[in-house]
């Protein structure tokens, strides 16, 4: 019995081990944001224009509600994304599909959007792309 409480216990200290270092601590935290003193406009160049060798978000994304064959469309998601995960503001639920594309992942499309936009961008990138992105009705 006590061979098999030491085996458990090892279990458990190398799973929160493997959690510390799984790296789904963002670089940026969501409270480093500062929306009030974000810009939707500097946002829309981020979403179309690729950043510090990052892809453009357009590469991938509409926001005319036309399917492009890579990401879905964007279109509606200021009205969507306040609803998609209960508990979560808009504004947290984009920060996390930004940061962590695999977190949230819209029906019928796989976990294939680039995911080193963290390293791309700083804060106040992060919160103009986002106040962007609540644009889109």
């Amino acid at each position: 019995m006590r061979g098999r409480r030491a085996c458990l216990f090892a279990l458990m200290i190398g799973a929160l081990l493997l959690g510390a270092c799984s790296g789904d601590k963002p670089r940026i935290a969501f409270d480093e944001l500062d929306f009030a003193l974000s810009d939707a406009g500097s946002g829309e160049k981020l979403f179309n224009q690729s950043n510090n060798e990052a892809p453009a978000c357009s590469a991938c994304h509409s926001v005319a509600g036309e399917q492009r064959s890579v990401g879905n469309s964007l279109a509606g998601l200021a009205e969507a994304a306040g609803s998609r995960v209960h508990g979560q503001s808009a504004e947290e639920y984009l920060y996390w599909s930004v940061l962590r594309p695999g977190r949230y992942l819209v029906a019928g499309y796989s976990n294939i959007m680039f995911a080193d936009y963290e390293d791309r961008l700083e804060a106040a990138d992060l919160a103009d792309l986002i106040a962007y992105l609540l644009t889109l009705d």
